[in-house]
């Protein structure tokens, strides 16, 4: 991130770490994927760092260290090399040699994610209005992870992808409420089976929006997400594809 010097804040969502930065030209991705982030996404002075649902520790990681690091700038990497690399990459063209489908787990409107959600690089999921009050397993799997606060969802499929279903925007505020869970940390669960219980309209008096991003926590750099729907959704219909591309 430049060092200490360069950072101005620092502060994280349910899946990336987010600092403001003086001078945007002194962060490193490669020293950022190499410390395990699936992707960093650039916006002005603003960087967000894609960790996955263990940003949380990360963030407080990197305080604790920022509180006792000197505060000087970071030697500046040569990156025009590391830039050059990544065109490279981008202009070969690669080749689908898999997809997997993850069908919507909410019955509502379908989006791609917009920059006051993802602010994200190829995209990684997509974006439902709950029009029904249940959350459902989107695909055969295992609930990783029920947050405390009852609004979100860590989800692991059985094809192997990690996702974060997140119901509305800062509703983590509710402290629980307008939530009711249905299954707990590791447990199997059948595509179609319902795993949170929704107030609608508790919801959609106390939160800001009830817009529900379905993301892809941990994306390899071979991957990347197509949407499959836009507009009215079912819950077990496909919503977007993990295409996995031929790394050669």
């Amino acid at each position: 991130l430049g060092g200490k010097k360069n950072i101005s804040d620092v502060d994280c969502c349910a899946t990336r770490l987010r600092c403001t930065v003086h001078d945007a030209a002194r962060i490193n991705d490669s020293i950022l994927k190499a410390t395990g982030a699936s992707g960093v996404v650039h916006k002005g002075n603003g960087v967000q760092v894609i960790y996955g649902p263990n940003v949380t520790v990360i963030k407080s990681n990197l305080e604790d260290y920022l509180e006792k690091a000197p505060d000087t700038y970071a030697e500046a990497e040569e990156a025009e090399e590391t830039k050059q690399e990544e065109v490279k990459n981008t202009d070969t063209e690669k080749k689908v040699t898999r997809r997997i489908v993850i069908s919507s787990p909410i019955t509502g409107t379908a989006a791609a994610p917009d920059e006051a959600f993802a602010q994200r690089m190829m995209g990684d999921g997509a974006v439902v209005t709950p029009e029904e009050a249940c959350v459902c397993a989107p695909e055969d799997g295992e609930v990783a992870f029920v947050f405390d606060t009852k609004h979100a969802i860590g989800y692991l499929t059985d094809s192997g992808v990690s996702l974060l279903i997140h119901v509305g925007i800062d509703t983590v505020k509710l402290n629980g409420e307008g939530f009711e869970v249905l299954v707990e940390n590791g447990q199997k669960v059948k595509k179609g089976q319902p795993m949170l219980k929704l107030d609608l309209e508790y919801l959609k008096a106390n939160a800001p929006s009830l817009a529900s991003p379905i993301l892809c926590t941990e994306l390899e750099d071979n991957q990347r997400i197509r949407l499959l729907k836009e507009g009215p959704v079912k819950a077990g219909e496909p919503l977007f594809e993990v295409e996995v591309l031929n790394q050669d």
